[in-house]
């Protein structure tokens, strides 16, 4: 068979934050399925904060190419297979890009999908990217314990919200830092939070340090920055950080000066450890399986922010940078 398959391709690079002008719509013709390969048909597309770091000249990780679909996670249907392990019919999530179909070898697909366990958009959400970084990122680098205080920065976030959860259900006093009291509400009502502060009040490192009396065990960052900056003199002796994401920094180019926390790390015996979500394949289906018992049993809550309509993909990644998003951001195609 034939596709018509519409596309949106990177235009150029950007050291800086994504804007529109980095995007363009294509429009390209597949022919056939290639031996070894599939064709997907994609249902929803992922819009996440590291599409950044795939957009920067200097990217040494998953770089996207220009002229080709915006490289990004997505979740569809086979409609064509030439490979023994995937049939037509089933769905599955990957590397399938900001397009329609997304004509691909077996090596971009990450795993398989059961729609009757959960709604397939949950595989870029929940059960994808967001909630495996959260999970692993916690058990495998912060090793929290009952009666800990755990800080996580953009707490009420695709990954923040879930990690809150599970740090709740340790036992944890768990602290949130998010942008707006809307999103301080939602991250203490849906997610489980003890306290919230905002990080863009003038009041930020000591309503931080009022809440967490006893000093932070361990901290989940998602945006390094001035929030990192804040947190580190309250990190308790050993206290364990986890750097999972640097949303606050716009440009690595030239690298942005702040205060120095290597005398911090050296007292304290800090240990920090970055943290990439696919360097840890191994623990994908012991991820799964706890995120979707939590989910099955209603113990899970998350939010998705929907986009509707491939053209609205580039605005969907803006929407992360510009602090507008509240859970998870989607595409979902027609």
């Amino acid at each position: 068979m034939s596709y018509k398959n519409n596309r949106i391709i990177l235009a150029e690079y950007t050291d800086g934050l994504p804007s529109a002008h980095c995007f363009a719509s294509d429009l390209e013709i597949i022919n056939n399925c290639a031996a070894e390969k599939v064709i997907i048909k994609n249902h929803y597309l992922s819009a996440d904060p590291a599409q950044k770091g795939y957009m920067s000249k200097a990217a040494n990780y998953a770089r996207a190419e220009l002229g080709e679909a915006m490289h990004a996670l997505a979740v569809g249907e086979v409609v064509e297979s030439r490979s023994d392990d995937f049939a037509a019919g089933e769905f599955v999530t990957g590397w399938f890009g900001w397009q329609v179909y997304a004509h691909v070898t077996t090596g971009k697909i990450i795993r398989k999908v059961d729609p009757d366990i959960s709604p397939i958009k949950t595989a870029i959400g929940a059960l994808g990217i967001s909630g495996l970084a959260a999970y692993i990122a916690l058990h495998t680098i912060l090793e929290p314990r009952k009666g800990q205080t755990l800080v996580i920065s953009t707490a009420a976030g695709a990954v923040g919200s879930i990690v809150g959860q599970l740090a709740r259900n340790i036992g944890c006093r768990v602290i949130g830092i998010t942008s707006t009291d809307e999103k301080a509400h939602i991250a203490k009502t849906e997610f489980g939070y003890d306290e919230v502060v905002l990080y863009q009040s003038a009041g930020f490192a000591s309503a931080l340090a009022q809440v967490c009396p006893r000093g932070i065990d361990a901290f989940f960052d998602n945006t390094g920055g001035h929030i990192a900056d804040t947190v580190f003199p309250l990190m308790n002796n050993r206290g364990r950080i986890a750097q999972v994401g640097t949303t606050a920094i716009q440009s690595w180019d030239p690298p942005p000066v702040g205060p120095r926390k290597e005398r911090l790390i050296l007292i304290k015996e800090l240990r920090c450890e970055g943290f990439i979500i696919f360097n840890h394949a191994d623990r994908f289906p012991e991820a799964i399986e706890y995120l979707g018992q939590m989910l099955r049993a209603g113990e899970l809550n998350y939010r998705e922010d929907i986009y509707e309509g491939l053209g609205s993909a580039p605005d969907a990644l803006i929407s992360l940078y510009q602090g507008s998003n509240r859970g998870k951001t989607i595409i979902r195609l027609s």
